[in-house]
């Protein structure tokens, strides 16, 4: 029986949050992964902890302090869990995300098709219509300058390997978590999953894309200003510490070209 841990940050999406809850308690085979959840509240007014603590009493509920977002909740959520037992799996789960019946069951199949216990599984998401990609694995180009640019890997009828993710539906086997380790909570609002996924490449663990869709996630498509972007302190803040973590001696460069590609 696979031993799991649900990793999940919510903040004042309250109806979001208890429907995502909702389509994780119906996957297939939900009882026998034997599946503990750590939802972080961060602060919430909306109510999201009292809809949660009554709908979801077996949920463990851990209160933020309004600053954490979803890095520095997934890495507190991630702390809680090691803290109650050992784990054989962890999954990210971003909480305006509807996971599709099966998904549980098609990441763990991941394991077959990576012949090993260290990998990380990932599945993308599409919108509400199911015909547009909105989250999932890439490819890095390894581009000498451009270094940070990838390509959407979209998902086939196979199973593929990918070394680049986004964080919405993401399973880390316990023996990879012990090399990559946890969530780098200075990046608690932007970049945290690719920074993960660098680390885990560095590491040579295997990160497998599943085939099909597992779940549904809008996103909102927003044109930034410049102004806007330098205003946002998160943005600027969490690029530089990517940049200067992982851009070589260009990272100067990769950061203001990250930037502009923000926008």
């Amino acid at each position: 029986m696979n031993n799991l841990a649900v990793l999940i940050t919510s903040h004042n999406r309250k109806n979001k949050t208890i429907e995502c809850l909702s389509n994780l308690y119906k996957q297939a085979d939900f009882i026998n992964f034997k599946t503990e959840i750590f939802l972080v509240d961060d602060n919430s007014t909306d109510g999201t902890a009292d809809a949660v603590k009554k709908k979801f009493t077996d949920v463990n509920l851990i209160k933020g302090d309004g600053n954490l977002f979803w890095g520095g909740g997934t890495h507190l959520a991630w702390e809680e869990a090691i803290k109650r037992k050992k784990f054989e799996y962890f999954l990210w789960l971003n909480d305006d995300t509807l996971l599709f019946p099966n998904a549980l069951q098609m990441l763990f199949k991941c394991k077959e098709f990576a012949k090993s216990d260290e990998f990380i599984a990932v599945g993308s998401t599409c919108d509400s219509y199911k015909n547009n990609w909105t989250y999932g694995g890439f490819k890095n180009l390894n581009k000498k300058i451009a270094i940070f640019e990838n390509k959407k890997i979209y998902p086939s009828d196979g199973f593929q390997f990918i070394d680049r993710f986004n964080g919405n539906i993401v399973l880390i086997s316990n023996k990879a978590f012990i090399k990559i380790g946890k969530f780098d909570k200075s990046l608690n609002h932007y970049f945290g999953d690719i920074d993960y996924s660098i680390r885990a490449s560095i590491k040579k663990i295997p990160i497998i894309l599943t085939p099909s869709y597992l779940g549904i996630c809008n996103v909102g498509k927003k044109k930034r200003s410049l102004k806007d972007l330098f205003y946002n302190k998160k943005i600027v803040k969490s690029g530089f510490i990517f940049c200067k973590k992982h851009g070589n001696e260009f990272w100067l460069f990769q950061f203001i070209r990250l930037l502009f590609r923000f926008r």
